[in-house]
């Protein structure tokens, strides 16, 4: 009995040991297909860190142009669609290639996984939202130079009342100035703006001390300056009569040679008012085009709105096309108020002062109405410039500022994005003018961008594309021409170090890969930029995915899609993500925005 034993036991355990060496070699034949199968991808997609190249327009030169409708009382209109449009370029029309009606108010709020919950340990991250904050940049710019007391303080309260009650999350709000003083970085801080504008004074460049007994205006010393007689001889009389000289009342023209002194003493007044208009105007615009460099440099919709009581550009028309060329370049909108408010006729306020002066003559009064009526519009024109060459709003005329900062500030509750691609354009860096249309207007207004540039073709290419991925990666402009998911997940290293992970998940059906003998080519560039949540970068990285896939590799990824990790170490706080991958044998783009908060 013990023999057989153990000679059953003998066979039994020779026969598992061999079932067991079958087993084995049955796992480890299936271990070496599985792991065939998944380092393939690995050995046929290879990706590393390259420095950001900082560009992202594809070769069709896709020209984005956001547009806002109105009807007849001034409220947005939505509904419509994208045969309701027509897009010109330099008067030739266009095909719509991408439309979009968006609603600010109907855009989600973000996942869980982006309001501060760390997802716990193997758990698959959760979809970035894809309408995070901040959503827009409002510069208010205060023009506390060429504004009066009254159109500051109305205005100022006006702008602090919107700032109350009309701020959605995620907005983000600068005050500047053109003395410099009381300036807000953008900041979602009420408490902080507000004690800037309380502060808000107007500030003047006039020297102090002048003499001059008449009170020459920036537009007539502009004609005096250029040499015409008749508004040197109303300011010589205008003198004469208010310094009480016995010659007051006389014609203008019949002068004495007595009174020659007045005469020089005007000139020299006309000259130094002149000289300190031109700088004070030369000032503004050079402070406006600074805003906007800056603002270059934020990812989201970017918008100024310029308060200002208006001064004369008459002899700065190229430094005024350089702002205009600035924004329209960075995409930012410029919007105006005339802090003058409602319409009050110049030559009558003007008349009514002069009354005071005894034995002014009426050619003097006549003389002074018709070059103050000229004057207050020329002022305003460089406002109303600005608002229509970039797609803004020039508010005038109306003292209700409330309203107005309403209608240039707030998002409108419905806008329309539209995409085209010029068709065999230049990169000779030329400006093209362009015009969207309604089909049927019946009544309706619209705001749109006025033009764009067409890019150059420099003799160094790296440094074109550098300018336009820098132009992709500060737009908030989402596009989905690449299948593209990104999800972020993060790990807290300890209480004040995290690690960020972004998850870039592309499909490859749309990519267009390049036949080489048995291989399918194709290189990607995926570039991820983090922001704070006022919109200053933090940092950005850049990867380059080299693909080189066999047939069968590229049929199982067409259904699975692939996966490129970008790794970042921060502190805790709210960041918004902008990621923007490229193909580069096509050129098609994709561009996605999220929001994660690592709590503290």
């Amino acid at each position: 009995m013990n023999t057989q034993h153990f000679t059953f036991r003998r066979i039994g355990i020779r026969r598992l040991s061999i079932l067991a060496a079958l087993v084995l070699a049955a796992v480890a034949a299936l271990a070496s297909r599985i792991q065939g199968v998944q380092t393939k991808p690995a050995e046929e997609i290879s990706t590393h860190d390259v420095e950001t190249p900082f560009k992202l327009q594809t070769e069709r030169n896709l020209v984005m142009v956001r547009v806002v409708v109105r009807d007849a009382k001034g409220a947005p209109v939505s509904g419509l669609g994208k045969g309701d449009f027509q897009i010109y370029d330099r008067g030739k029309l266009q095909d719509i290639l991408h439309f979009s009606a968006e609603k600010p108010d109907s855009m989600p709020a973000g996942s869980p996984a982006d309001k501060g919950v760390a997802p716990a340990p193997g758990a698959a991250p959760a979809p970035a939202s894809t309408h995070p904050a901040p959503l827009r940049f409002v510069a208010l710019y205060f023009d506390d130079v060429h504004t009066a007391l009254e159109g500051m303080q109305v205005s100022r309260n006006a702008a602090d009342h919107y700032l109350a009650t009309s701020l959605r999350p995620g907005d983000r709000v600068g005050l500047f100035t053109s003395s410099g003083r009381n300036q807000v970085d953008f900041t979602d801080d009420i408490a902080k703006l507000h004690q800037a504008l309380f502060d808000l004074r107007p500030s003047t460049t006039e020297a102090p001390g002048s003499a001059a007994c008449a009170e020459i205006s920036p537009y007539q010393a502009y004609l005096i300056v250029k040499g015409q007689k008749e508004p040197l001889d109303l300011a010589v009389q205008e003198a004469i009569c208010r310094c009480g000289h016995q010659m007051c009342g006389r014609a203008v023209g019949g002068i004495s040679e007595l009174d020659i002194g007045f005469r020089a003493q005007m000139e020299n007044e006309a000259y130094r008012i002149h000289d300190e208009d031109q700088t004070a105007a030369h000032g503004e615009l050079r402070n406006i085009e600074t805003l906007i460099r800056g603002m270059t440099l934020l990812p989201g919709h970017r918008s100024v709105v310029i308060v200002s009581g208006g001064f004369l550009t008459l002899e700065l028309k190229y430094e005024l096309d350089q702002v205009i060329d600035r924004a329209l370049r960075a995409n930012v909108i410029l919007n105006a108020l005339d802090a003058r408010g409602l319409y009050q006729d110049p030559g009558l306020v003007e008349s009514q002062e002069l009354a005071a002066a005894a034995g002014v003559s009426n050619d003097v009064l006549d003389w002074k109405r018709g070059m103050m009526r000229p004057s207050a519009g020329l002022d305003s024109e460089v406002m109303a410039a600005l608002a229509e060459g970039t797609g803004g709003v020039f508010y005038e005329n109306n003292n209700d500022f409330e309203a107005g900062f309403r209608l240039m500030a707030s998002v409108p509750d419905a806008y329309y994005v539209l995409a085209f691609s010029p068709q065999n354009m230049k990169l000779d860096g030329a400006f093209h003018s362009i015009k969207v249309k309604l089909v049927s207007a019946h009544g309706l207004t619209l705001e749109a961008r006025r033009g764009y540039y067409a890019p150059q073709n420099p003799i160094d290419p790296v440094a074109r594309e550098r300018e336009e991925m820098k132009e992709a990666v500060f737009s908030q402009e989402e596009l989905q021409e690449i299948p593209v998911e990104v999800h972020t997940k993060f790990f807290m290293k300890s209480r004040n170090d995290a690690q960020l992970d972004v998850l870039t998940r592309f499909g490859v059906q749309q990519v267009h890969f390049r036949k080489q003998n048995d291989l399918n080519l194709d290189n990607l560039t995926c570039t991820t930029a983090l922001f704070d949540r006022d919109g200053h970068l933090v940092t950005v990285l850049t990867k380059s995915v080299e693909m080189k896939l066999r047939d069968q590799t590229l049929a199982s990824l067409l259904h699975s899609g692939a996966t490129l990790r970008t790794r970042f170490e921060v502190k805790p706080g709210t960041y918004f993500v902008r990621t923007v991958l490229r193909d580069s044998e096509s050129g098609q783009i994709s561009s996605l925005n999220s929001t994660v908060d690592i709590p503290f």
